[in-house]
């Protein structure tokens, strides 16, 4: 048979660095991990052709015989759509993903096939019956996957080149409880990783194909610490031996401010930034969603030591829990600004399908997905001390002071002079990089009277004059803050327009429960 996997194209978003891709010379931050995944998991006796549309059109004429299409709760309208188009040309469609295992209901009827939650036995078995034409209409796996089974992805199926960073994964799973995640609803609490030795296959895959940084998509690295260890030393070795030609980010818990050996190992492997789910600097909020990891330590000290590692901390803060209050956009920008964290991916808290704060609230009536959209880009939740107003244009202000450019230089600047020393230096730029910070230095000199390019400019001229070895931290900082106080001013232009409905329905303005 002939499949062709699909990955709907991404709606714009703090991580998807929209509006620097034509700087960076790509189409795309990073590819869909499941395409070359569930490629892997496909007997080779059958054609698998792959189809990211973030960085290539969808052949809605295909000849395949079979159509997968993965995604997130923000894909959902497009996955509609494209489900929709295809179904309508008579072909035979399938979903699986985050989506589709959270939100099966709505998928039945769109489409063929529903696969919920992780795929590595459902796909295949899916694939026989469907030869057999004996197939169902919904798959489930009755055992989580055991990862050291996984084979290795198939990303020379991929387009590499048109993408920043490449992804790999090495485990599943998370032990804590956040009352708001759904990683521990699809994928567990006990973590699940793979080999040292197939981790180490993908990162030489990815390296043969041209990839000079890697994103290690773990939900959290550090779920299963001494394996993460057993990684981060192969990892260094390898680094070493090869002349440390990519750099490495991934998701970690803040409590890997406690571990000076797991810092010093991440700093080895050439980790150089990691995104922490921070949430929020009030301990109530905190407890309030089970996130008592992030209460071991002062959370400015635990940043602080991490950025003294030489890794860069980028936040993930969340605004809307039932503790926080209107003094809760000051504590948050307070916090920020103390923890020296130039970036900072600020969100109104949504309750997703299946997870704990979802059945809780949906219990007190609190849950009006009318609110949200399609793609979560507010909230689904009626707040509790805070008017919906007040979260509103509360969080519009937060976003507006945060990636203000005096206000991000003043941290960008600080997180470079603070930062500790990584251990490793990789060898002169490559000829893409010459190209990315020359198109970067002409596109700030050309609109040089622009408040971000003046910003740009001074956060150089500043790393050039009081730390060199720190000026290519200093232009891929200037960069993100492109992309960020673009489409901050691009959310504050939609909140606002929120606000004012809300304004023309006073009663929309005491919704707090």
């Amino acid at each position: 048979m002939k499949i062709l996997l699909i990955a709907p194209a991404n709606p714009e978003s703090f991580w998807t660095f929209d509006r620097i891709l034509p700087v960076l010379g790509r189409r795309c931050i990073y590819p869909n991990l499941a395409l070359p995944t569930v490629a892997a998991l496909t007997p080779p006796e059958h054609e698998v052709v792959l189809c990211d549309e973030n960085v290539e059109e969808i052949d809605f004429d295909t000849d395949a015989d079979i159509v997968g299409i993965t995604g997130y709760i923000v894909h959902r309208r497009r996955i509609f759509e494209i489900a929709a188009e295809l179904r309508r040309r008579g072909k035979f469609v399938v979903a699986g993903g985050p989506f589709a295992s959270l939100c099966a209901d709505e998928l039945r009827d769109r489409l063929d096939v529903v696969f919920v939650d992780e795929a590595e036995t459902s796909w295949p078995r899916f694939l026989r019956d469907f030869a057999a034409g004996e197939w169902q209409r919904e798959y489930r796996q009755n055992e989580k996957t055991d990862m050291q089974t996984v084979p290795l992805p198939r990303f020379d199926l991929l387009r590499v080149d048109a993408y920043q960073t490449m992804a790999i994964q090495f485990g599943r799973g998370c032990p804590f409880t956040c009352e708001f995640c759904d990683i521990i609803v699809m994928y567990g609490r006990r973590p699940r990783t793979k080999s040292v030795d197939q981790v180490m296959a993908e990162v030489r895959a990815v390296h043969r194909l041209g990839a000079r940084t890697i994103f290690v998509v773990d939900d959290n690295f550090i779920a299963n610490k001494p394996r993460a260890k057993e990684l981060l030393a192969a990892l260094t070795a390898w680094q070493r031996d090869n002349g440390t030609p990519v750099e490495m980010m991934t998701e970690v818990s803040l409590n890997v401010a406690q571990d000076r050996e797991l810092l010093e190992l991440l700093r080895a492997a050439n980790f150089r930034s990691v995104f922490i789910g921070i949430e929020s600097p009030r301990a109530a909020s905190l407890r309030e969603t089970g996130k008592v990891q992030n209460l071991r330590e002062d959370p400015v000290a635990a940043v602080h030591r991490i950025q003294a590692a030489g890794i860069e901390v980028m936040a993930g803060m969340i605004v809307g829990f039932d503790h926080d209050d209107a003094e809760i956009f000051t504590d948050h920008l307070r916090f920020i600004e103390q923890a020296r964290i130039p970036v900072s991916m600020t969100g109104m808290l949504n309750a997703l399908p299946r997870t704990p704060l979802y059945e809780r609230l949906e219990r007190a009536g609190r849950i009006d997905d009318q609110c949200s959209g399609d793609q979560f880009t507010f909230t689904n939740i009626v707040p509790r001390q805070l008017s919906r107003r007040q979260l509103f244009a509360g969080y519009k202000a937060l976003l507006g002071q945060l990636y203000d450019e005096e206000s991000y230089l003043e941290r960008a600047s600080s997180f470079i002079a603070a930062r500790g020393p990584v251990s490793v230096r990789c060898g002169a730029p490559a000829w893409r990089e010459l190209q990315t910070f020359a198109r970067f230095v002409w596109s700030r000199l050309t609109t040089v009277r622009r408040p971000g390019s003046r910003m740009a400019l001074k956060l150089l001229v500043r790393a050039a004059l009081s730390r060199p070895s720190e000026l290519r931290t200093a232009v891929t900082l200037a960069l993100t803050h492109q992309h960020f106080r673009s489409y901050v001013d691009d959310l504050a232009g939609d909140l606002d327009r929120a606000i004012k409905a809300m304004d023309g329905h006073t009663s929309d303005d005491r919704n707090a429960a």
